[in-house]
């Protein structure tokens, strides 16, 4: 029957008779006959090993997804595994106990079908047959490997939960010393009490936020913050550095622009960000003539520029601009955090009146005597101006930062400063490894020619946008008289457009109204990821991608460039 078909040596040719069959008509074997049939035994015992072990994987997968038919199937498999280990042991115990193979076979087959009478021979336990309390050992010892692979997992994925989460409270000294960082990073413990940080899947989620309260910080900087229509939490979690991206209409148009969320994750209730409005750009200009009770389209969260205190006893933060966002939701988070190690807030902007939070600098100061500000403007005014004036430069980290060698670094601001950060901090001996940084202006996106328009967008999530000037329709483009052509498809769309070298696959993919996904246009979020089907790509930034991506051929539509033909999947 069924049982029967269950002792067949799997292993052989396809056409091989059955381990029993072979052994009853065996009589009279020879040793090199029995040996044979010993190795074929032996082989029926790790396939049944082997069948009940992926039998019970199989369970208890079933069984953490509640299916049903899953179940039932692995429990088959289970089912015949076991009895073909039975059967395997059976014949290895006849072989080698000297018994003719034909009288092994026939004493197996009774067995199997409860044809001899019950025994408890002797050094068996409860009864059970030999061949069952191996049986058993077998399953008992695969399903405790199952549990303790279950039980690792868990406290893997406990661990990474807890390294985002506060571990024990701390009472902040009256007084200290600044503390200098050693080589070795050492690990702040957090307070606890605060709520889970455990940061959405980036780009998880899209919809409606509504414009809650504004806040005028300058005369061109204002604060949006935004709440759940419906009062609730805000919809995602994000980490200190993180942005969103913004999607308005405006004048039939789509567009699209990313923002730093200044606002700490310890503050669920809303998120703030801090836009700066430029004379000719369309998106700021439109963000500072939005209401309270307003509603925005809003993706998030995105980003990697981020800092929640591990692994280290001290973070300095320098920022020019608004590029002070993300620095501010991170000296925020800190602070609601009670994270007791060192913060260094460097700032640069160009004049007193631009100087944005500057009331919420001075209090978080007089409040923690861990926190260390230090702003430099260009052009001050104010007779009570109680910084430095002039540029961020060498002498002003040096005074700012004792032992800055040693400390982690965060920078971000415009790309001309960031260039002369890092120069500065190389001749003071801080190794690139401590150094993080984020682009405030990257590169100008054009739009179609005629318009007098271009973005610059942030690689720390927010936007500024900047005056090109404007191209009339028929003039000729001499940059491009000498330029090699090549050709993008998108396959899935079939549709195929030009691709000059110093056009992305995204612009291409605009040209000819195919449409892919973006946020930053930078490099970063990664919302702009397509799969590379033919071809070679050139990319700048590759922030955005993973190593799984690099391995599954994925790039950046907004950062993919090539001077030959290429497809993608799109």
């Amino acid at each position: 029957g069924s049982q029967a078909g269950g002792a067949r040596e799997h292993m052989g040719a396809a056409r091989a008779k059955p381990l029993f069959s072979q052994m009853l008509d065996a009589e009279g074997a020879s040793p090199a006959q029995r040996a044979r049939l010993r190795a074929h035994a032996q082989q029926l015992i790790r396939s049944g090993t082997e069948r009940m072990t992926a039998g019970l994987e199989g369970l208890n997968g079933a069984v953490s997804s509640a299916s049903l038919e899953d179940m039932r199937n692995a429990a088959a498999e289970v089912r015949q595994g076991t009895h073909q280990f039975e059967a395997g042991v059976a014949a290895l115990a006849g072989l080698m106990e000297g018994s003719s193979p034909r009288l092994a076979a026939i004493r197996w087959f009774k067995e199997d079908l409860d044809l001899l009478p019950p025994a408890n021979p002797a050094g068996s336990a409860l009864g059970l047959s030999l061949f069952h309390g191996i049986t058993m050992i077998v399953i008992a010892g695969s399903l405790g490997i199952l549990v303790w692979t279950h039980v690792r997992r868990s406290k893997r994925a406990s661990l990474l939960a807890e390294r985002l989460t506060n571990v024990q409270p701390l009472v902040e000294p009256a007084t200290r010393e600044p503390m200098a960082e050693s080589p070795q990073a050492v690990s702040m413990p957090r307070p606890s009490g605060a709520a889970e940080l455990l940061p959405s899947k980036s780009n998880s989620w899209t919809g409606l936020l509504r414009v809650g309260r504004i806040f005028e910080e300058t005369p061109s900087v204002r604060t949006l913050r935004l709440v759940d229509p419906q009062g609730a939490q805000i919809p995602f979690r994000f980490l200190p550095g993180q942005f969103l991206t913004v999607t308005v209409m405006v004048i039939g148009e789509t567009l699209k622009r990313s923002y730093t969320i200044a606002s700490s994750p310890t503050r669920p209730d809303y998120c703030e960000i801090s836009v700066k409005r430029e004379e000719r750009g369309t998106v700021s200009n439109f963000l500072h003539h939005v209401h309270e009770a307003d509603t925005l389209q809003v993706t998030a969260p995105s980003g990697i520029f981020t800092f929640i205190g591990d692994d280290a006893n001290s973070v300095v933060l320098i920022s020019g601009g608004v590029g002070i966002t993300p620095m501010m939701s991170k000296l925020r988070y800190l602070t609601d955090r009670c994270w007791s190690g060192d913060i260094y807030f460097v700032h640069g902007c160009r004049s007193d009146d631009e100087l944005i939070f500057a009331e919420e600098l001075q209090y978080l100061a007089r409040r923690y005597s861990n926190v260390h500000i230090h702003v430099a403007a260009t052009e001050v005014k104010s007779t009570n101006w109680p910084y430095a004036k002039g540029f961020i430069t060498r002498d002003t980290l040096l005074n700012a930062v004792p032992h800055i060698q040693n400390r982690r670094i965060h920078l971000c601001g415009p790309n001309p400063m960031l260039e002369a950060m890092r120069s500065t901090l190389a001749d003071l001996g801080v190794p690139p490894g401590r150094i993080k940084s984020e682009v405030f202006i990257g590169r100008e996106l054009p739009k179609p020619l005629g318009s007098g328009m271009g973005t610059a967008v942030s690689d720390a999530g927010s936007t500024a946008e900047v005056e090109m000037p404007a191209t009339p329709v028929n003039a000729p483009d001499d940059r491009q008289v000498d330029a090699e052509v090549a050709v993008v498809t998108f396959a899935r769309s079939r549709r195929t457009a030009l691709l000059t070298p110093t056009k992305s696959v995204l612009e291409a993919s605009e040209d000819v109204g195919v449409n892919i996904d973006y946020s930053c246009r930078v490099g970063v979020c990664g919302v702009c990821k397509v799969k590379l089907l033919a071809g070679t790509v050139s990319m700048e930034v590759e922030d955005g991608l993973t190593d799984e991506d690099r391995r599954d051929h994925l790039v950046l539509a907004c950062q993919a460039k090539s001077s030959g033909d290429v497809s993608v999947d799109a």
